[in-house]
């Protein structure tokens, strides 16, 4: 790895990185929240459930990254506002499988389209080159970085 030179704070990559997700969240947060839709939080766990459907509530945990009593309160939530069912796994009745609802469907793609049109204006200063380069570069550190 190379050392980076000693340079202002928001010059540093990490502090870029950061400043542009909470610059994303903010927008996210208040985009959704007039829209009266999900959180992004909320929303992150009903892709997973879409995507590794059915599972438990541990997997999950597991996928948002997030504790197990933070994600039941979500699922609790999710399920009440008709977005989850949920249902005994048929080999472990311990576990609670999720599932998305048809309702969970159409709201996510409210949201995903949101997401969609926040992502773009925040990457609208790069070429379409230069975005495909910043996801290359970023996979790349996630996969070393998160497995």
């Amino acid at each position: 790895m190379t050392t980076l030179p000693k340079e202002k704070i928001e010059h540093q990559p990490m502090f870029i990185c950061g400043a542009v997700h909470r610059l994303f969240r903010n927008r996210a947060t208040t985009l959704l929240s007039k829209q009266k839709l999900m959180t992004l939080e909320m929303s992150r766990a009903l892709v997973a459930v879409q995507e590794n459907q059915p599972l438990s509530q541990q997997q999950l945990a597991d996928i948002v990254q997030n504790e197990r009593s933070a994600t039941k309160r979500m699922v609790d939530n999710l399920e009440e506002r008709g977005y989850l069912t949920t249902s005994k796994s048929a080999t472990n009745k311990k576990l609670k499988m999720l599932n998305l609802t048809k309702l969970g469907e159409d709201e996510l793609k409210k949201v995903k389209s949101t997401i969609t049109d926040i992502e773009k204006e925040v990457f609208e200063c790069l070429s379409k080159e230069e975005y495909e380069e910043f996801l290359r570069l970023i996979r790349i550190i996630g996969a070393y970085n998160l497995g």
